[in-house]
């Protein structure tokens, strides 16, 4: 009997970022409430950056402001790092945020505990000197709990509908023609974007609309552009924004060498998600996975993420082959 092996869980990394945030949360909480009775009303929450203080708070609706600043950045980044499955450079990013913030809230904490008053709190560059350490070693010890990330499904000759080695083309008799389109979406682009509006929502009633909105725009934008359509046919490749002409990036037949399709990870393979360009690479990536990958005349290579890539790279095949004939290419 030949065992299957488990696949890598998809919950340890955001428990781990996750966790990274509360443990923030709780060393927060924890020297407020030593230290509360020495604490002035208003406290000094913004310093200059000479670091006196030129902002306050009311102390009883301080700890309130203080666990939102620490948890909202906790969804954004627990979603992201689940949406990509443990992705170390979010993992880091996420504890790493977690650490920062959670040093220099308790560094707000102890900066008043022992000032006379409020507008005699200072904090200087030596703060966030720890603040930063604190981040760095937060990021390592994260990456190091949260394990390696799931790798991607590996592609197959079977997947792909393809021998090993041979180059995927449809069988299109004289005259005939072909249009093949599909959707394409990323998870973590929506989960982010959501993510964005849900801390936008919370932040409103702490921190004024003009925190809020900002976050609350930037999700809506990122909802927007957390898809796009593919479409082969007799012009090439296309990618656009669903139903929207413009603005869309166009790979026309006479560009085009071959076409397969492949596995990728955008932040591997260029650099990040949405439409990228690396040298030797450009593409379109909304999430990792099968992709049309197209080798051009020029040497490089183009790709986009989107699913049935075989079909699509199989008709762009047939079509560019077909474009080559009739201009005398062979």
């Amino acid at each position: 009997m030949t065992a299957i092996p488990r696949p890598p869980s998809g919950v340890r990394a955001p428990l781990v970022v996750a966790s990274a945030h509360l443990l923030a949360c709780a060393a927060f909480l924890t020297v407020f409430l030593v230290r509360r009775d020495g604490l002035p009303d208003p406290v000094a929450t913004h310093f200059s950056g000479s670091g006196g203080a030129d902002g306050f708070t009311a102390l009883g609706s301080f700890p309130y402001q203080a666990l939102a600043l620490l948890l909202v950045p906790a969804l954004i980044s627990g979603a992201l790092v689940h949406a990509t499955r443990g992705a170390r450079v979010l993992v880091a990013l996420g504890c790493g945020v977690a650490g920062l913030l959670g040093a220099v809230m308790v560094s707000v904490v102890l900066g008043n505990a022992r000032a006379d008053s409020a507008d005699r709190a200072h904090l200087g560059l030596a703060t966030l000197g720890i603040a930063v350490a604190v981040a760095a070693v937060a990021a390592g010890l994260g990456v190091l709990a949260a394990g390696r990330s799931a790798p991607p499904a590996p592609a197959t000759a079977a997947a792909a509908g393809t021998t090993p080695g041979a180059v995927p083309r449809l069988d299109l008799r004289e005259g005939e023609s072909a249009t093949w389109t599909r959707a394409a979406g990323s998870r973590p682009m929506l989960v982010g974007g959501g993510s964005l509006l849900a801390a936008g929502a919370v932040l409103v009633p702490f921190a004024g609309w003009g925190a809020g909105i900002g976050l609350m725009v930037g999700g809506g934008v990122l909802c927007a552009c957390a898809g796009a359509r593919v479409t082969v046919d007799r012009h090439g490749l296309t990618v656009n924004l669903p139903g929207l002409p413009r603005p869309r990036v166009r790979i026309p037949l006479d560009r085009i060498e071959e076409a397969e399709r492949r596995d990728v990870d955008p932040l591997r393979d260029l650099g990040g998600w949405g439409y990228r360009a690396v040298p030797g690479r450009s593409g379109f990536a909304l999430r990792s996975g099968e992709a049309v990958v197209l080798r051009l005349t020029t040497g490089s290579e183009f790709l986009v993420t989107v699913d049935d890539a075989a079909t699509a790279a199989a008709l762009l095949n047939a079509l560019a082959g077909r474009a080559r004939t009739a201009n005398g290419g062979g």
